[in-house]
């Protein structure tokens, strides 16, 4: 069981660390776009879907890491748990949702609008969908194991 945790906690760290990745990315794109828009003529607009798509990341990764903690700790980690499979769940409804809307590469389309349709996008847009689905689907086998454990 110790080893369950210890997995837990790792993928709970590299999610989180991939969320806050794209949280600062987010930030320092909007930060930097007056710079984009004089050198290159780029307009980098704020979208408030992949805000959300971010901080739904972060949020699940987050309280993955902390299910797993208390846990171990013996303390209520059934809270932390379904609020991690709820906001994963919510990350990916935001994907798809914008998948449907805007194509498959939704979220340079919303943030530097006809520059981003690229291909590479678009396969970026696709693994990071798997990946969520991947990490969906291990929070569902953690529910499943809470349900049926002693």
């Amino acid at each position: 069981m110790k080893a369950v945790l210890y997995l837990t906690l790792t993928v709970g760290v590299l999610w989180s660390t991939f969320g806050l990745l794209m949280l600062v990315g987010y930030s320092l794109l909007s930060y930097v776009s007056p710079f984009l828009n004089d050198l290159l003529n780029i307009t980098v607009k704020t979208s408030r879907w992949f805000l959300a798509f971010t901080l739904s990341f972060l949020a699940s990764g987050m309280c993955t890491c902390l299910y797993s903690l208390a846990k171990a700790n013996g303390d209520n980690h059934v809270v932390f748990l379904s609020f991690a499979f709820s906001s994963s769940a919510l990350s990916i409804a935001i994907q798809i949702y914008r998948m449907v809307v805007n194509g498959l590469g939704w979220f340079a389309l919303d943030l530097f609008g006809s520059y981003g349709d690229l291909s590479l996008v678009k396969l970026v847009s696709v693994g990071l969908l798997l990946l969520s689905l991947i990490f969906f689907s291990f929070q569902f086998s953690l529910i499943r194991m809470e349900r049926y454990s002693p």
